[in-house]
């Protein structure tokens, strides 16, 4: 995904999907809450990892095995809300804060949690 413009979540640079999901300082909160409140350990990379699969392929392969499920799910609803919240901003013309994004974030996380624990 590359736009003509500036990245809506931090007025970077060109908007890319790497850039929007891992190294724009708006997800990167995003991301520092979540994690920290998910208790994972995880290394965000300072610059363009070129992919973002490579990254999260290596990110998850540092994690104990029985956490890698959880993990993922947790990085599928950080990028999505990530996403959601750049949408909000160009086509609603408004804003959430990282915190408010990470806590919608964690209700998903928290949402998908009691679905696994129903479903068995």
């Amino acid at each position: 995904m590359a736009t003509s413009g500036a990245l809506p979540l931090c007025n970077g640079p060109l908007e890319t999907g790497v850039h929007l999901s891992l190294l724009c300082p708006f997800a990167r909160a995003v991301w520092d809450q979540v994690l920290s409140w998910e208790n994972f350990r995880v290394h965000l990379p300072q610059q363009d990892p070129t992919c973002m699969a490579k990254w999260s392929e290596e990110e998850a392969s540092k994690v104990p095995k029985q956490d890698r499920k959880r993990f993922n799910g947790i990085l599928i609803y950080i990028v999505w809300n990530l996403w959601k919240e750049r949408n909000r901003r160009i086509f609603e013309n408004t804003h959430m804060t990282a915190q408010q994004v990470a806590s919608l974030a964690k209700e998903d996380i928290m949402q998908r949690r009691r679905a696994m624990t129903i479903a068995g």
